[in-house]
């Protein structure tokens, strides 16, 4: 026999959450998706005071998509979801040369750095997932001396990148977070071309 979570009725209400939250412009992780909607499942019947196989039917896809949708707005400092991601419209590619992908994965990767020690756990899961596409990119696309690279990974590093510059130029965030000034000033100088 299945488990309570792992049946169709379960997978069908992830399935139609999932649908729900792309209407959004949102694209989360099937298995993030599949928590939020056996917690609500399993509250719900917890609840009423029927069986999980009952309460699954009593939980909208409409519910559930609102509940990721609530937790992905920051409040307080806090941030959203490491599993949402916009959802790409735009699947043109672009050819890149080398050097430059190569400069998009670093500064990526540095943005990651600065979210990760800063707090801002899903900026940080973020941008380390656009550096890896932007490496995958230049490892499968590579010919020529260019590599053909999403135009929707280009637009989402060059935002979260501007973000995380932002957020340094203004002193909200800095390399070492603990609050004492001990050279990092000193340390960080702003890119060279943004």
């Amino acid at each position: 026999m299945a488990e309570p979570m792992d049946t169709l009725p379960v997978k069908a209400l992830v399935a139609q959450t999932s649908a729900v939250l792309l209407t959004h412009g949102v694209e989360v992780e099937p298995t993030s998706v599949h928590g939020v909607a056996t917690h609500c499942v399993e509250v719900m019947a917890g609840q009423v005071g029927v069986d999980l196989e009952e309460a699954v039917h009593l939980v909208t896809p409409e519910a559930v998509a609102e509940i990721i949708m609530a937790a992905a707005e920051e409040e307080h400092g806090v941030s959203g979801p490491h599993a949402m991601r916009p959802v790409r419209v735009d699947d043109r590619t672009v050819g890149v040369p080398v050097e430059a992908v190569g400069h998009l994965v670093m500064a990526a990767s540095q943005a990651g750095k600065y979210a990760g020690v800063n707090g801002d756990g899903a900026a940080s899961a973020h941008l380390l997932d656009l550096a890896t596409e932007l490496g995958a990119a230049l490892v499968k696309r590579y010919a020529e001396g260019a590599a053909e690279i999403p135009v929707g990974v280009l637009d989402e590093v060059a935002a979260l990148v501007d973000t995380t510059a932002d957020r340094i130029e203004s002193e909200e965030w800095s390399l070492c977070p603990c609050g004492e000034e001990h050279g990092q000033r000193e340390m960080w100088t702003p890119a060279p071309c943004r």
